[in-house]
């Protein structure tokens, strides 16, 4: 993972990460955390869980390359262990609930990304105009890729 600096980043967004499988060959795993992290103009979206990370010129950028990321992780995993699903599945789940100090530290940044995230969307609830308005709000907070799926909710006020 590139080196995080915390002292001047700016959470951007975070969010879910959904992945879905293609086929038999793809292994199924559990939803994971996301923050996309803002430094001077560099966007580093980074899966909480298993550690992995990748940056871009803007949010979307630095989304869609950690897409490719996972992917080339998870093919890797696949090539490592000769196509057997359920030991790569293993293996990403068991470094997805490994503690260490630097996922502590993204994951308390993600809850406090999400905590003010809610707190502005209730005062924000009770200012949208119209029920067209708050879809339209809440579509733009959804962003979804095949087959990996992120939800990725932007926090208020940011990007």
């Amino acid at each position: 993972m590139s080196n995080i600096s915390f002292d001047n980043a700016n959470v951007a967004g975070f969010g879910k990460i959904f992945f879905v499988p293609r086929n038999h060959t793809t292994p199924s795993l559990p939803d994971m955390n996301m923050i996309v992290l803002k430094v001077d103009n560099v966007y580093q979206a980074i899966c909480i869980d298993i550690e992995l990370d990748a940056v871009g010129d803007n949010l979307q950028e630095a989304c869609n390359n950690l897409k490719r990321t996972l992917r080339a992780y998870t093919s890797q995993m696949l090539s490592n262990y000769n196509g057997d699903t359920k030991a790569v599945a293993q293996d990403i789940v068991n470094a997805a609930f490994s503690q260490g100090d630097l996922k502590s530290q993204l994951f308390s940044m993600y809850l406090q990304a999400k905590q003010k995230y809610l707190v502005d969307k209730i005062v924000k609830k009770h200012r949208v105009k119209s029920k067209a308005e708050d879809f339209i709000n809440a579509m733009q907070r959804i962003f979804q890729i095949e087959p990996i799926r992120f939800n990725l909710t932007l926090t208020a006020g940011l990007t």
